[in-house]
């Protein structure tokens, strides 16, 4: 049996984080920061402290505290245990709009990240030239690691970058995460390289839709996809 929990994205503009789980695998769709929420707490000149690892996040409850999931820098430094392993199997990324993104920042390098090929450029694209804080979506850049100075003279804070686990997927082309058989539709969206998944095991089949619309340049994508995801007894 397929259980799906909601972190985000019900009641609320974006914040999709939905947990696909069916005991013996679990994966994300999406890891995005919800708008509602943010727009509570947040503004321009007040944002959470990057110094208080993922605590803001969790308080204010744009994260769920979940063990096995978010950075080794960010707990090790608020005296969180780091989990040896993680406890989700991947993320898979709808598109690269914030709303369903921008909180990948927080997780650990080692789930596998499953986007598209135009999604991943885009984020590539952010991450070079975007200014925020939190905003590692293909590297993650260890903070609050210290080592000695090679004149012996005190510690300097190290400058540590590892790469994500970056999977790209190609349309309709299925992968597997744990026993799940997965394809990834291209939809029409106002963003490039958006898509919906399909993902079956044995027993099931969860359809996500991500953002799509009817109305664009490519309604043929969106299209394609509803076809693809008839199923005589699909979990939305």
């Amino acid at each position: 049996m397929v259980d799906i929990d909601f972190y985000g994205g019900v009641d609320e503009i974006g914040g999709n984080k939905i947990l696909v789980k069916d005991g013996k695998t679990s994966f994300f769709l999406d890891f995005g920061m919800g708008f509602s929420k943010a727009n509570e707490y947040l503004s321009e000149f007040l944002q959470p402290r990057k110094s208080n690892g993922i605590l803001d996040f969790v308080e204010l409850e744009f994260l769920p505290y979940i063990k096995g999931i978010y950075r080794e820098d960010y707990l090790e430094h608020v005296g969180i245990k780091y989990e040896p392993e993680p406890s989700v199997d991947g993320v898979l990324i709808s598109h690269s709009h914030v709303d369903h993104v921008a909180y990948v920042h927080h997780l650990r390098e080692d789930i596998p990240i499953f986007l598209s090929q135009e999604s991943y450029l885009i984020l590539r694209a952010l991450e070079e030239t975007g200014a925020s804080a939190f905003s590692e979506y293909l590297q993650l850049k260890k903070t609050f690691h210290m080592g000695p100075n090679k004149k012996g003279d005190g510690y300097k804070r190290l400058k540590l970058a590892v790469d994500r686990d970056i999977r790209i997927v190609k349309p309709y082309k299925p992968f597997s995460i744990g026993n799940f058989s997965i394809k990834s539709a291209p939809v029409d969206h106002s963003l490039p390289g958006a898509s919906g998944y399909i993902a079956i095991n044995d027993d099931e089949t969860v359809v996500y839709t991500g953002d799509l619309r009817f109305h664009g340049r490519q309604p043929e994508l969106t299209n394609k996809f509803v076809q693809e995801s008839k199923n005589p007894d699909p979990q939305p």
